[in-house]
């Protein structure tokens, strides 16, 4: 994937920001840089930046997997309320086969306030909703 805007790392380098994000603490990539496909998922980004606040992720062959309206209600399953689930669309998870499709040991953001999140109960819970959708 190309770079097609700044985007710098949080002070832990566990989160891609935009530039102005008052996080932003390393430079990580610039217009034109390339970014390796692990570090792409990692910090879910789309496009060459970050997906746009709200976004809903896309699966591989680039079809949106929740249907019509894009995101399923990620609040249905147990640890995710409203104000996670909207830190998650807006970081582009918003189906449940996006959440599925995280890897527990290497989470693509921090959940502000979420105390410990825990990443292994929602993508096996989000496994089990998105195999029951198809």
């Amino acid at each position: 994937m190309i770079a097609k805007q700044r985007l710098y790392l949080t002070a832990d380098k566990k989160t891609a920001v935009a530039e102005g994000d008052k996080r932003a603490a390393f430079l990580y990539a610039v217009p034109g840089d390339e970014i390796p496909d692990s570090a792409a998922k990692q910090f879910g980004l789309v496009d060459g930046g970050l997906p746009k606040p709200g976004k809903p992720a896309t699966s591989k062959d680039g079809q949106n997997p929740a249907g019509k309206d894009g995101a399923d209600d990620l609040t249905s399953l147990k640890g995710i309320g409203k104000a996670t689930a909207k830190v998650l669309a807006d970081a582009g998870i918003a189906t449940f086969q996006a959440l599925a499709d995280i890897d527990p040991a290497k989470p693509p953001l921090m959940i502000p306030g979420s105390g410990e999140a825990d990443w292994t109960k929602w993508a096996d819970a989000a496994k089990e909703k998105a195999g029951a959708a198809n």
